[in-house]
This record gives structure tokens, sequence and C-alpha cells, in this order.
């Protein structure tokens, strides 16, 4: 009887424990806060095996508490509106294809709005990078003074 319920309580403490890792964290390859004036760029190089992909972001406008931000990656441009408030903090786009051998959420790339220094005209951002199981290296990241997209 001790054997079965200790057989018992093995398996439903190690069925808590793989559910409880399903819901933790990601653990993230970046994270960082970036300060940005208005049409100042973020600029971002990743790459993964030859592949080599430019993200890049800056904001234009802060209108009824929402920040108007312009995201363009590997060639597609984003145009979202980012607020402070819990629902609407931030955008999320995939990098690439999560890889088939592994069953791991795709990587991806996460910017939200935190805060604005209206005497500044600042606006806070945090980003945020998901590696998932893709393997990728960021090779290049830097803060570009004003420009149009066409620049990149």
């Amino acid at each position: 009887m001790r054997i079965v319920l200790t057989l018992i309580f093995v398996s439903l403490f190690s069925a808590l424990c793989g559910i409880a890792l399903l819901f933790a964290p990601p653990e993230w390859k970046a994270e960082r806060f970036v300060e940005l004036k208005k049409d100042e760029f973020y600029v971002l190089t990743l790459q993964a095996d030859d592949s080599q992909k430019t993200l890049f972001f800056r904001w234009t406008l802060l209108k009824n508490e929402g920040l108007v931000v312009h995201l363009n990656y590997d060639s597609f441009p984003h145009q979202f509106v980012l607020y402070q408030d819990y629902q609407r903090t931030c955008y999320e786009i995939p990098l690439w294809k999560a890889d088939q051998r592994y069953y791991t959420r795709e990587p991806f790339f996460m910017l939200c709005f935190k805060d604005y220094h209206r005497t500044t005209k600042i606006a806070t951002l945090k980003f945020y990078i998901y590696e998932g199981s893709r393997d990728f290296n960021i090779i290049d990241e830097r803060k570009v003074p004003n420009g149009g997209f066409n620049a990149y």
C-alpha cells in the first residue's frame, strides 16, 4: 500500500512539475530598455545560419496617450499603437519559424511601451527577443538619428 501511495505521489508531482514548466515565463535571448526621441530609429540585425534579417522601429506620434510605432522586419512594414494600459502595451512579431523537431514556441520579438517623458519628449520602450529552439544571434544593435525607412 505504501509503495502504491508513493508511486501515485511521484506521478502526481511529476505531472504538476511538467505543467508548471509549460506556464513558466520564457527565457529571453535579449531584453533592453530603449529611450527614443520622435523619429529616432533603433536597428537590430539578426543572423541564423546564412540568413540575415534587419529589424528597425521608431515612434512618430503620441496621440490620446497612444504611441504610434512603425516597425520594419525583413522588409515588411508594421504600424501599430501602443498604450500603457495592461492589454495594449506590447506588440509581438514572429522572427523565424520554429524548429519542427521540437515542440516549442517560434522565436519572436516583442516591443512594449513603458513611459513617455513629456518635458523631454522621449519615449521609453522595452523590447524582448525569445529564441525558442532556433539558434540565432544579434550581430548589430544601435540607435540611428532621424531618417526615412528607405534609408535601410
